[in-house]
């Protein structure tokens, strides 16, 4: 039988484990948004788009050349004693090394078969030498994961973003041109990648191998979680490449950009708990199934709770947020934005079922929900973008994440996990967003303030329906009593 107290304490592990990574989150999105003046506001909304279009690409080679490996090394190394472990890390690290070296070649050849001008093939070219950098770069974070030292790799997560911002500054203020800020990004991978060193123990450090027998073992079991990064990766970024190839107007492209680039400042956080409860997720598969099931629905409600509100905030506020950052000239991406915003709830969700399913060694359900997501999206994206443009793409995005979500849900029914999540509390969580869309439906105050105070309304209403669950309310305790205490 479970221990209650045993599934708590597992649960509040994986919430100071957030908590961590959260603070890291924050200071890392404070410098993307700076970073991300300075693009907007020196590249102007052609130029940023063209930009935008690349890193897209890139990112989707990110996500190739990863081919699962994060998930399933955090998975490996968390059942593995320390000898066994440094020969997997080799492993992974040699592997991710020859993957991610084959994908930047390919998405330059795609650059260039695509029809992209000369500045965007070669900063495919040389961003993606930065890509390859920081690929090699989160490889080596790996032990820190596994041994929950959360508090290193959100220092990592902060200096490659700090790295980045400081580059874009000093650019846009020499008034550079397009191709100098494809160079910021290998610039900041290799500075990382120098000091990484300084936040790894001596053990953690190993040279890259490629044995066959080791590298067959890995690639036997990260098939599965390699389609569904893939799948999910290339879900993600998808529309972006998709608009570069049917949407004749670089402007439209750069609206959609600009929307996704804010949106995604917010994406990153569920995903950072897959990396902090995973370890905690396979042991509990591995030895009790009654803790898979409690921090399965826990998370579901916290998540749940997050997402809502940032979408409430951000379609809210669409308008001066855009302006804020880029100015007048993005003011049609606000539209665009406040569609966009709504694939959050469901982004949330669908992350806060991938440790269980992938502690499970379920990660056929993932590829599963990938699939259909991904198919749904390219559908409604080739019917939508030819006549509605950037909000055509924001729509598209909404409807492939409601459908990874819901087959994310049903499948995971299936395999057990899913049985505990509370419909009745996900759907008082509905129920407590009904004032605060009501205030931004109302439009009687700026729309900053309203966004504040829905915001502020939402929490009350879900703290007064009793659905935000113990745990942070423990942790917004524990963290108020510590304050009061400086």
């Amino acid at each position: 039988m479970t221990d209650p107290a045993g599934a708590e304490r597992v649960a509040d592990q994986v919430v100071r484990g957030g908590v961590q990574r959260a603070t890291g989150f924050v200071a890392t999105n404070l410098l993307t948004a700076i970073g991300a003046v300075a693009l907007l506001r020196h590249l102007g909304v052609e130029d940023f788009g063209r930009y935008g279009t690349v890193i897209a690409l890139l990112s989707i080679v990110q996500g190739i050349s990863d081919a699962g490996l994060t998930m399933t090394a955090t998975r490996e190394l968390s059942l593995r004693d320390s000898d066994r472990r440094r020969d997997l890390l080799a492993h992974v690290l040699g592997l991710r090394m020859a993957l991610t070296g084959a994908a930047v070649l390919a998405a330059v050849g795609f650059a260039a078969l695509a029809g992209y001008d000369h500045d965007m093939v070669l900063g495919t070219l040389i961003a993606g030498g930065g890509v390859f950098l920081m690929s090699v770069q989160s490889a080596m974070l790996l032990p820190l994961m596994v041994e929950l030292r959360n508090g290193r790799v959100a220092i990592s997560e902060t200096l490659r973003q700090g790295l980045l911002t400081a580059a874009f500054l000093v650019l846009a203020l020499a008034g550079a041109a397009l191709l100098s800020f494809f160079v910021a990004q290998l610039v900041a991978g290799v500075l990382l990648l120098a000091l990484t060193p300084l936040l790894l123990a001596r053990e953690h450090m190993v040279r890259p191998r490629w044995g066959l027998g080791q590298l067959r073992a890995l690639t036997a079991v990260g098939l599965p979680v390699a389609i569904s990064t893939v799948l999910g990766v290339v879900y993600l970024r998808m529309l972006v490449v998709l608009m570069s190839l049917v949407s004749g107007s670089e402007r439209e492209i750069g609206y959609y950009v600009t929307s996704t680039r804010i949106v995604e400042l917010f994406v990153g956080l569920p995903f950072l708990l897959i990396t902090v409860s995973l370890p905690v997720m396979t042991l509990a598969a591995r030895d009790d199934e009654g803790r898979v099931n409690y921090v399965t629905a826990r998370t579901t409600e916290i998540l749940a709770i997050g997402g809502v509100l940032i979408a409430l905030v951000l379609a809210i506020a669409a308008d001066p947020l855009v302006l804020l950052l880029g100015g007048d000239q993005y003011g049609p991406a606000g539209d665009v934005l406040r569609i966009q915003a709504f694939v959050l709830p469901f982004v949330f969700l669908a992350a806060a079922w991938t440790p269980t399913l992938l502690g499970m060694g379920r990660a056929g359900v993932l590829v599963a929900a990938s699939s259909v997501g991904a198919i749904t999206l390219l559908g409604a994206g080739l019917v939508l973008i030819p006549e509605l443009g950037a909000e055509g793409a924001a729509a598209a995005a909404v409807a492939g994440d409601v459908t990874v979500c819901l087959v994310t849900y049903v499948l995971l029914r299936r395999v057990g996990p899913g049985r505990s999540i509370s419909l009745t509390a996900l759907g008082r969580i509905a129920l407590a967003a009904v004032p605060a869309v009501a205030i931004g439906l109302a439009d009687v105050v700026p729309d900053l303030v309203g966004a504040v105070l829905a915001a502020a309304v939402f929490v009350a209403a879900a703290l007064a329906l009793r659905v935000v669950p113990a745990e942070i309310l423990d942790a917004a305790r524990g963290l108020a009593a510590r304050v009061s205490r400086r």
